[in-house]
């Protein structure tokens, strides 16, 4: 099972997913986690420590970052340093968002899989509009 964290400074993440469930509807295994302006690292940290456990082939993890080099993505990053089973996307969007939870639950869908299949679209998700 693949399992999604969002996480942002501010609201974001929470307003991804609001997004996320207008337009897909409510979705299994996803979690939010704000980066509040009153939170401290080892608070946020403690935030990741209570969400995700267990890692393994059976219990793997994609978690969407805001932005390179911020807290939430140098906590989290530590996880997939130390873990093959966890994987980080930073500079996420609404449709690459939406590519990996409508991918994550198909069946046989690894987590190696998944993060190809996303860094293959990304470069469609954003875009400069012309006439």
């Amino acid at each position: 099972m693949i399992h999604v964290i969002v996480v942002s400074h501010g609201g974001m993440a929470a307003g991804m997913m609001e997004s996320v469930k207008m337009l897909i509807g409510d979705q299994k295994n996803v979690e939010c986690i704000t980066f509040g302006a009153k939170m401290g690292a080892e608070e946020l940290e403690q935030c990741f420590a209570k969400k995700i456990k267990d890692i393994s082939e059976e219990n793997e993890y994609l978690i969407f970052c805001d932005l390179k080099g911020g807290t939430p993505f140098n906590i989290v990053s530590r996880y997939s340093f130390r873990n093959e089973h966890v994987a980080v996307i930073y500079g996420m969007n609404l449709p690459a968002l939406i590519v990996a939870l409508m991918e994550k639950d198909q069946e046989g869908q690894t987590l190696k899989e998944l993060t190809e299949s996303i860094s293959e679209q990304i470069g469609e998700t954003l875009g400069i509009s012309e006439l």
